[in-house]
């Protein structure tokens, strides 16, 4: 088996350590070949424990706690239909509009079909199947980081800052769109440090197709998704191949105008409708007719929040940020010749602080930033172990690493708070009984509160249990898991 050794980072030091240069050598885009049939084997068997890892502390306990609320209710519902009857457009924003392409129904619907069957086609196992993509996602930007700095350390250390995350984890196993954007963006990442559209034109068309599709699902991503497209051209062009450049600029231009398609559809047969990214749209208007200013000021604050937030939950010091900010510092001048390592790391940040800087809306929704924390974490553990011999940077590593794990179960008992629905396995254990009973009944009812867009009769509807308004009994479900009957 021959490896190819992706852009990036240099020669490989003698100890397998981070890569070292010469004080001439520029960190620059460089291609090595070998037989690794070994390093591939362990790299495989590496990426499948991660994944299996991160796949079980995501999906805990998900059958008796899922977040089932409007969004999940609405979004499972289409990903039951049939593949013909799902919309051209993503779901419906919660500041006006929708997102501007199907791909978040399309692979949801994929999704139930290959894993709904194995939970009774319940939305849990819509969001066992998200989880799963979302820890694939870590998986490969393991493998990436991994081949891009001949470190496993340093590639451990950033997934496992990443992937244990509290809010990642509340919120990964959910069906809902910005996680799945947030996965796809990693996806996208990593295929771009593992040099695939710097080798050919196939890379180049499916890296930019999914980097697109994460914009399709959630608009937040557009700022990771603009910095893949750089990076892939600036890799072309790092290597002096111009041609290189044109082709895949072009090529990216053909992806994401053939994405498109599917609004344009929509829009033609629904032109009443309000707007995609209304309000996108409208808070660049207003800043354009002077009617409002850019705010950088919110717009660090809602970044710094943010990472501060996700990354450092539940502790949450503000010094994190700060960090971040030298690393970032950091590599800019570690990485100043190689435009590939610039434009995934520092570059995503960077734009989204322009970029919601226009943004006339308020910050508080750190969801916002998921798809960012990937570049971010990297540029925090490239920062921390650069400018180092490559044993002190091993060293560090390994002590990131050993820190993350030693946070980690507070992480995942902080996560346990969050975004939880312990009503949903009564609603589960109840529906389930009253589907094996058979009796008609009217609706069903719960002797506990749910949240306000929770439906009590869509589980029973998915099991095949049906509602008959002729019916003079109605269900109630109890704490139990069972049912009572009472008349109207």
């Amino acid at each position: 088996m021959v490896w190819v050794q992706p852009a990036g980072f240099g020669p490989r030091s003698p100890d397998h350590g981070p890569r070292t240069r010469a004080p001439t050598d520029p960190p620059t885009c460089v291609t090595v070949t070998g037989t690794l049939s070994r390093r591939t084997a362990t790299e495989l068997t590496l990426a499948v424990i991660v994944f299996a890892l991160t796949l079980a502390l995501r999906i805990h306990g998900i059958d008796r706690h899922f977040w089932m609320l409007g969004d999940q209710i609405r979004d499972w519902n289409l990903a039951l239909g049939r593949f013909r009857d799902l919309p051209f457009v993503g779901p419906a924003t919660h500041v006006g509009g929708y997102t501007i392409g199907p791909a978040f129904y399309w692979i949801l619907w994929a999704i139930r079909v290959l894993v709904g069957p194995w939970f009774d086609n319940l939305p849990h196992g819509g969001g066992i199947g998200q989880a799963a993509v979302q820890s694939a996602a870590d998986a490969l930007l393991l493998v990436a980081v991994w081949r891009c700095t001949s470190s496993v350390w340093v590639a451990l250390a950033t997934v496992i800052l990443l992937a244990t995350a509290a809010y990642d984890l509340a919120l990964a196993s959910l069906v809902w769109n910005p996680m799945m954007g947030a996965a796809l963006a990693k996806i996208a990442t990593a295929l771009v440090l593992l040099g695939w559209p710097h080798r050919s034109l196939t890379g180049v068309v499916v890296t930019s197709a999914i980097a697109w599709s994460a914009v399709q699902c959630y608009t937040g991503a557009i700022f990771t998704t603009l910095s893949i497209f750089t990076a892939i051209a600036a890799g072309w062009l790092a290597r002096g191949d111009r041609g290189g450049a044109l082709r895949s600029v072009a090529s990216i231009a053909v992806v994401v105008a053939a994405l498109q398609i599917p609004i344009v559809i929509h829009q033609r047969s629904a032109p009443v409708e309000a707007p995609a990214m209304g309000a996108v749209t409208g808070s660049l208007g207003r800043i354009v007719s002077g009617e409002a200013r850019p705010d950088f000021a919110r717009s660090w604050a809602g970044f710094s929040g943010a990472f501060t937030f996700i990354q450092g939950a539940p502790w949450m010091g503000a010094w994190l940020i700060w960090l971040l900010t030298a690393c970032a510092i950091t590599v800019i001048v570690q990485y100043r010749r190689d435009p590939v390592v610039l434009a995934v790391t520092v570059l995503p940040p960077l734009l989204a602080l322009a970029g919601y800087a226009l943004y006339v809306g308020d910050f508080l929704d750190r969801y916002y930033y998921f798809s960012l924390m990937p570049a971010s974490v990297l540029t925090m553990v490239l920062g921390l172990t650069a400018f180092q011999p490559p044993r002190v940077a091993r060293a560090v590593a390994i002590a990131l690493i050993v820190v993350g794990l030693a946070v980690t179960p507070a992480r995942v008992k902080f996560a346990a708070t969050l975004h939880r629905m312990p009503e949903y396995g009564m609603l589960l254990d109840g529906s389930r009984w009253l589907v094996e009973k058979g009796h008609p009944i009217s609706g069903i009812r719960t002797d506990f509160q749910l949240p306000p867009t929770a439906d009590p009769e869509f589980l029973y509807r998915i099991l095949g249990g049906r509602i008959d308004p002729s019916s003079r009994a109605v269900a109630i479900i109890t704490r139990e898991g069972r049912a009572t009957y009472h008349a109207k």
